[in-house]
């Protein structure tokens, strides 16, 4: 164990940062990722003394022998297809996710990886194809993500578990009708009775992500200005984040009005905060409802601009699936002149049609550099099509992110669930 397991452990590490990198080269290049898993490692090791001892004189011995360690790995390597690879790489990721990612620098690497917009406000959606040569600039994407990370660092905002009991389910009941037994089976699927003097509504108990203001930082510069960027209810402490195809558009023309809907202004929220484990009642904490006609007071920029915007009390998030996230970050991978100068890859272009170097899109974030010759001072490398592409081993936030998106993929595939084993025969 001392001589094989830390062996193996680097190896398997380094080659899958290796094939991660080579996937998003690949993609530059407009082909298809693929992935090999490896989900069993077979060791045999073999160990064996033989030796003599004998005497050829008083006082005088001799001593000899043989000692042998032969170890014999068997690897089974799995090619990532159907199901496994639509659910690591196909699928999209909810908005929730958010709550599974540490803050700061990981809270930016998902942003910028992992989402294409927020209320509106995009990270150049066309990136995310191998296909698309037409991009736009993710400037005002890349402010807003600063600006909220900034906010987090300092715990002005937190993302929490919520829940609320919204939308009611039929028609009001005389309250004598509902027996306890009624209770807990409601509380068991979800529901639950609200009674009102004789009369009893079934209620949809909602579990949700909550992006939450601290009070005291609600007049902050800081947090008027996340709130102009991304067109937010003023004077709210607390914003619903869901994932953007979980909006609904009703498409009946005769749809009932159900008459005006309290706002998350106007309700208290039960909230929870994610480090405390998994979602429980346990360790909670209720949000009160600002007071009435508090409104924020503090500097904004454009504030004409902005009263003219339609706000909103909900974080609407649209995140992209794994694929789409290595597309995105292949805009950052550099390319020989040669090749743009055959056709083998692709430039871009801008909206207005001249020249856009699409790895403005990730600096700060993800680069792959490229060159002739195997690079001195990285390991992190791939040889691909004649040439050398690499991480320099000082650019830290590039290696980072290529970790993080191998996690967030990784953890989504179902390799490994059922156990695989092939032994040699013999």
């Amino acid at each position: 164990m001392r001589g094989t397991r830390l062996h193996y452990n680097q190896s398997l590490s380094y080659t899958a940062s290796q094939e991660m990198l080579l996937n998003i080269v690949r993609m530059r290049y407009g082909e298809t990722p693929t992935f090999f898993d490896l989900p069993s490692i077979i060791s045999q090791t073999e160990a064996s003394v033989t030796g003599a001892a004998g005497q050829k004189k008083a006082l005088n011995g001799v001593v000899d022998g043989v000692f042998s360690l032969r170890d014999n790995p068997t690897l089974s390597y799995h090619p990532r297809t159907g199901d496994d690879l639509g659910a690591s790489i196909l699928k999209a990721i909810k908005a929730q996710a958010i709550l599974d990612v540490a803050p700061g620098n990981d809270t930016r690497t998902f942003l910028l990886s992992f989402v294409d917009s927020i209320n509106g406000v995009r990270n150049s959606p066309a990136a995310t194809s191998p296909a698309s040569r037409v991009l736009e600039s993710n400037d005002e994407f890349r402010y807003a993500v600063d600006l909220y990370v900034g906010l987090q660092n300092r715990g002005a905002v937190v993302v929490k578990v919520a829940t609320k009991d919204e939308k009611p389910q039929g028609s009001p009941i005389p309250a004598t009708n509902v027996l306890t037994l009624d209770m807990f089976t409601a509380s068991d699927k979800g529901y639950l009775f609200d009674v009102e003097g004789d009369r009893a509504v079934l209620l949809k108990r909602s579990r949700f992500a909550a992006l939450t203001i601290k009070p005291n930082e609600i007049d902050t510069p800081e947090v008027q200005e996340l709130q102009r960027v991304f067109r937010l209810d003023r004077g709210t402490f607390v914003y619903r984040v869901k994932s953007q195809e979980d909006d609904e558009i009703n498409l009946n023309p005769a749809a009932v009005d159900d008459g005006p809907q309290p706002q998350a202004a106007d309700l208290p929220l039960v909230l929870r905060n994610p480090e405390a484990g998994p979602m429980g009642d346990a360790d909670v904490e209720e949000l009160p409802a600002p007071p009435a006609g508090v409104v924020a007071t503090g500097p904004a920029p454009d504030v004409a601009a902005m009263a003219a915007l339609e706000t909103t009390g909900t974080l609407t998030i649209n995140v992209r699936s794994g694929y789409q996230a290595l597309a995105f970050l292949s805009k950052g991978v550099d390319v020989p002149e040669a090749h743009v100068r055959r056709g083998t890859v692709r430039g871009f272009t801008a909206l207005d049609g001249r020249p856009f170097d699409a790895r403005q899109l990730t600096r700060g974030l993800f680069h792959v550099c490229v060159q002739k010759h195997r690079p001195w001072h990285s390991d992190l490398a791939v040889h691909y099509r004649g040439h050398w592409f690499y991480i320099p081993e000082t650019d830290v936030q590039s290696r980072a992110t290529l970790n993080f998106i191998k996690f967030m993929i990784d953890v989504r595939s179902e390799a490994g669930s059922s156990p695989v084993m092939t032994l040699p025969v013999n």
